[in-house]
């Protein structure tokens, strides 16, 4: 409509102000491709590639009656890039000179500046500093002192967005966006394969930007993801809450609902802004497997457990947390073998041993059961253990266990019946079982001549199991009582009647982990 309109974005009310220069009849004349407004003095600067690039300054009338006022006398001037760097000056580079003019609300020269590189465009930095676009990178340069203060490697930018406290910058080029902080410091580099239309900061420090078909969100730490799809790309201007303005191809502002969850949540988490996670966690649908995968993957299982409805992956998470209750909760509910030797496995390396003792036993691992008994002195389960091997006829069991609980008369019997005659006879006669042994030889029907170097009970050092120094019932290494965790006890989305619980059988406590 060749008007500068006005929007407000409190009522979503849209007035014209002033008119601006149009082609004379049959000729052509380019639109804007950029406008740098002056709040302060109701100034704008519109950019053209007219005439080899030119620039026009315009003035807003103080009040606005609601029709097209005349622009009264509007100063031009040829530049390719022309932006405020103050309340009453604006930037111009006059790009086939090299130079940057300053000028004053009159359109008069103040200073002519030669910046120290080849500069493709100019955007807006705080202060008296101003950005300069090269073929290959962006310089922060200081138009006081007229010197470089920083310089970042970037593709060639086409647009600059600062977040709203100016600490924050997005370079956007062709296919890549660069985060920086206000000292040009790299933050993170987002590659997308379809070309970057727009972007714009939300308040919270989250950039959102659109391609062709997406509105995404990148953090400062580099995670992205996709807010929305859209039918046809749109420029955004201005993020509110759940409010997304933005402007069309024909320049109407829309005002697209997003849901900004996720990307707080995610925000919220390396900011290590924990009362927050909980408020979002607890008043929002936020459940999925990206969620999940997401939290895992930055290592946060613990608040990922609250997530999870699946055993399997319940019991992979508390495990890696180091929940064991759920993850005794989970590998009872899925039985397995597999899943019980892993968890006995975690157990016994944090020192659960009653958890270690039940696992054994629900795969009827015999063998681990009675070294298990053996290191931790339990002698009467080490009995019973003696008893299960003797019912299940299992000679080698039943060796190991008198080995075990240094029962010599057992021993000698086992390998008796399992026809090893001569260790029989080598143990009986080592330990001075004199009558086992007599008895054993002639059931070999072997001379007692015949036998040659067998030590007597006297010089032998015999094979005894050492005595414990302390037994007890429950040998579980001790834990660090911890106080609730802030995820502790909050929620109940997959925990199926159980949570993360503090107490001996939690090593260590996401609290204590802060």
């Amino acid at each position: 409509d060749s008007q500068i309109r006005l929007h407000n974005f409190a009522d979503a009310s849209d007035q014209p102000t002033i008119a601006i220069r149009t082609a004379p009849a049959g000729q052509y004349l380019p639109p804007p491709r950029a406008m740098s407004f002056n709040p302060s003095e109701k100034a704008i600067l519109l950019t053209s590639d007219s005439e080899g690039g030119s620039y026009e300054l315009y003035q807003l009338p103080r009040q606005l009656s609601g029709h097209v006022a005349d622009a009264g006398q509007t100063r031009r001037g040829a530049g390719a890039c022309a932006i405020w760097t103050g309340r009453n000056r604006f930037a111009v580079l006059d790009k086939s000179a090299q130079q940057i003019l300053i000028k004053d609300l009159s359109n008069q020269t103040t200073k002519t500046i030669q910046p120290p590189v080849v500069v493709e465009s100019i955007f807006a930095a705080p202060g008296s500093q101003l950005l300069l676009a090269t073929a290959s990178s962006v310089v922060l340069f200081d138009v006081q002192t007229r010197q470089t203060v920083a310089e970042i490697s970037a593709s060639p930018v086409k647009y600059v967005a600062w977040s709203s406290d100016m600490s924050t910058v997005a370079l956007l080029c062709k296919h890549t966006i660069t985060l920086a902080n206000k000292q040009l410091e790299q933050l993170c580099q987002v590659h997308e394969t379809i070309r970057i239309k727009s972007a714009v900061w939300d308040d919270a420090g989250v950039l959102l930007y659109t391609t062709l078909n997406h509105i995404k969100f990148a953090l400062p730490q580099g995670d992205t993801g996709i807010i929305r799809t859209i039918d046809n790309p749109v420029y955004l201007v201005r993020v509110s809450g759940g409010d997304l303005h933005c402007l069309d191809r024909e320049g109407t502002v829309q005002i697209l609902k997003i849901d900004p969850t996720e990307y707080r949540f995610k925000l919220a988490l390396q900011r290590r802004n924990y009362e927050d996670v909980v408020s979002i966690i607890r008043n929002s649908n936020l459940v999925g497997q990206s969620i999940i995968a997401y939290l895992q993957k930055n290592g946060y299982p613990e608040i990922a457990l609250h997530f999870v409805r699946d055993d399997t992956a319940r019991f992979e998470l508390a495990l890696e947390c180091g929940n064991m209750d759920i993850a005794l909760e989970t590998a009872k509910a899925i039985d397995k073998p597999a899943y019980w030797d892993k968890f006995s496995q975690e157990a016994l390396r944090r020192g659960h041993v009653q958890m270690v003792e039940l696992a054994y036993q629900r795969v009827k691992a015999y063998d681990k059961l009675s070294f298990l008994y053996s290191i931790t002195g339990n002698s009467d389960k080490l009995a019973k253990m003696q008893k299960i091997a003797v019912k299940r006829d299992d000679a080698q069991s039943r060796l190991q266990n008198s080995l075990y609980l240094g029962d010599v008369e057992d021993r000698v019997r086992v390998l008796r019946e399992s026809g090893q005659l001569s260790l029989a006879y080598l143990t009986a006669k080592t330990h001075g079982l004199e009558e086992e042994a007599e008895s054993i030889r002639a059931m070999a029907e072997v001379d007692e001549s015949d036998i040659a170097g067998v030590p007597s009970a006297g010089s032998a050092t015999l094979l005894y199991p050492a005595t414990p120094i302390k037994t007890a019932p429950e040998l579980d290494w001790p834990q660090l009582h911890v106080s609730k965790g802030i995820f502790d006890g909050r929620f109940n989305f997959g925990d199926k009647g159980a949570g993360p619980r503090p107490g001996k059988s939690r090593v260590a406590d996401i609290a204590t982990a802060m």
